[in-house]
């Protein structure tokens, strides 16, 4: 029972970083930027995963990229890492100023799966507000 209070408080804390940024973004669609990496044993586990927290805080859907090759699905085995970015839309002049290039022509919601060799298994939960603070958390992946 303790576990599942800890769970629930944890859960809570990470819905209100979300919902805050989620006040900044509607209000300026370049702030409240919420990034997610999620490190899983398998993509059946990661997508799993990146569905509960996208539908349990509410973020933006967008593509899931990396588990096919023109159209025909790679065969994944083993760990993966899932990365996240509920984004925020830029112009061409961001682009250029960012040096990302085509990278940064993502839309919000989209996220990127590739092979993942490490041992960690959980979420980095990392969450953009206007003071500009650095936050990011490790995080369980079942919390949603």
């Amino acid at each position: 029972e303790e576990m599942s209070q800890r769970r629930d408080s944890l859960a809570s804390a990470v819905r209100l970083l979300a919902d805050t940024a989620a006040e900044e973004r509607n209000r300026d669609s370049t702030k409240g930027r919420c990034m997610l990496g999620i490190c899983a044993s398998s993509a059946e586990e990661g997508v799993a995963t990146l569905k509960a927290w996208v539908t349990a805080l509410e973020l933006p859907r967008g593509l899931l990229h990396g588990m096919d090759k023109d159209g025909v699905p790679l065969e994944l085995n083993g760990g993966v890492y899932i990365k996240y970015n509920s984004g925020g839309v830029y112009t061409f002049a961001d682009i250029r100023k960012s040096g990302l290039g085509f990278d940064a022509l993502w839309k919000p919601g989209d996220a990127l799966l590739e092979p993942y060799d490490g041992k960690y298994r959980g979420v980095y939960f990392q969450v953009e507000l206007e003071d500009e603070e650095f936050r990011q958390y490790l995080v369980p992946l079942d919390i949603f």
